[in-house]
């Protein structure tokens, strides 16, 4: 042992009992063990292992990941890299309390187009591959914290690894039926098939503690006590006829009282695209579009959240807390039809089956008048929330 490195651990040892007290002992001997510098340390290490080793029992793959779990498969070789992940997780939490297990785990399974499946030559031109998996990671994945009953997720590497881990007692897998050798995709309508069947599902999924503290510092610098307006903007180039009538927002945006209110503008394009000069006016939150939990903390801490029918802003839609207005205007593109729309389980004209009071589709195309009028009428609809409230604090959600 050289003499820098005895003056340098008996230094640390003496501001650590300086500023923690006895309790940095332990926080030593831990350090110590984890990355060993002493051949006392090694030589106890050795010992520990040896014995650990010996009363080691095997346990299966497949049996140390269904202990009590459900295990939610997301297999790309059948389901899409997109949101209705999060419609997907909010069914797997209400099998989990139906089954009677204590948590989920994720297995993410690849697809075989180059980790994902095949889309439809439109979509490939837009999303490849690699946009896809990207989205996996920064998207989907970060998804998970939202949910309290995740206990853990694996990507694998090949179907050979899901395998492995998948457990064969069918109560402890799903969707039903699963198999590596015959994908199978989540219903996306589940949860609201359930609370059809049982009348409510909440809770769903929520905000981190994380993602709940960052909005709220956010939305303390910038709202001053103001009641925090959030617009999504839809800018994708995937069927760009269901985009923000951009100008309408902005045109909205400006009419707000701002003694009462601040819009905060969240802008959905393309991954390094710039906001619309249009937003200069206004705050534009880059975050929400980088941060999932972060995105998640905004519309559980906003007065209101507002836009068009978009991927990102349906998981308002899981959050009992997040107050939203969602316009679904019929028939702008093919997959907004009120054919396609009712195929997908909604029903034309009406809520969210397990929708709270403070949570509304609104069945018009998002121009100015029918922005106006929604707002105002949801404006009433929360102070009559607000104060019963104020009178029977039991009431209270947020």
């Amino acid at each position: 042992m050289s003499r820098l490195f005895r003056v340098s651990t008996f230094r640390g040892f003496l501001h650590g009992l300086r500023t923690e007290g006895a309790s940095s002992l332990v926080r030593l001997a831990r350090n110590e063990l984890a990355e060993p510098r002493l051949a006392l340390t090694r030589k106890v290490r050795a010992a520990a292992t040896a014995v650990g080793d010996h009363f080691r029992r095997a346990t299966t793959a497949s049996a140390a990941w269904s202990d009590d779990c459900l295990q939610l498969v997301w297999d790309l070789a059948a389901a899409p890299v997109s949101f209705d992940f999060a419609a997907t997780l909010a069914a797997a939490e209400i099998e989990r309390r139906k089954r009677g297990l204590a948590g989920i785990v994720v297995i993410v399974v690849p697809g075989p187009h180059h980790g994902v499946k095949r889309e439809t030559p439109a979509h490939e031109a837009v999303e490849d591959p690699e946009t896809r998996l990207w989205r996996l990671r920064h998207e989907l994945l970060p998804m998970l914290a939202l949910l309290p009953s995740v206990r853990g997720h694996a990507v694998c590497g090949d179907r050979r690894q899901a395998w492995s881990l998948i457990a064969e007692d069918d109560r402890k897998v799903y969707p039903d039926g699963y198999r590596v050798f015959l994908p199978a995709r989540p219903e996306v309508a589940a949860a609201r098939e359930e609370a059809r069947r049982a009348g409510t599902v909440w809770p769903l999924l929520t905000a981190s503690s994380a993602g709940r503290r960052a909005a709220e510092e956010y939305l303390s610098r910038i709202a001053d006590g103001r009641r925090a307006v959030v617009i999504t903007l839809r800018a994708s180039p995937l069927s760009p006829r269901r985009n923000s009538r951009i100008d309408d927002w902005i045109a909205f945006a400006h009419g707000l009282d701002r003694d009462r209110y601040v819009p905060v503008f969240v802008h959905d394009g393309p991954p390094g695209t710039a906001a619309p000069a249009g937003l200069a006016d206004h705050p534009v939150c880059t975050a929400a579009g980088l941060d999932i939990e972060f995105r998640m903390g905004l519309y559980e801490r906003a007065w209101l959240n507002m836009g068009v029918l978009s991927e990102p802003l349906t998981l308002a839609w899981y959050n009992e807390r997040a107050r939203y207005q969602v316009f679904v205007p019929l028939d702008a593109e093919t997959d907004v039809t009120a054919r396609a729309l009712e195929d997908a389980g909604h029903r034309i004209g009406g809520d969210i089956e397990f929708a709270r009071p403070w949570q509304q589709l609104v069945w018009k195309t998002d121009e100015l008048a029918a922005i106006r009028l929604a707002f105002a009428v949801m404006e009433q609809r929360l102070a009559a929330i607000e104060a019963v409230e104020r009178t029977d604090p039991a009431t209270l959600v947020r």
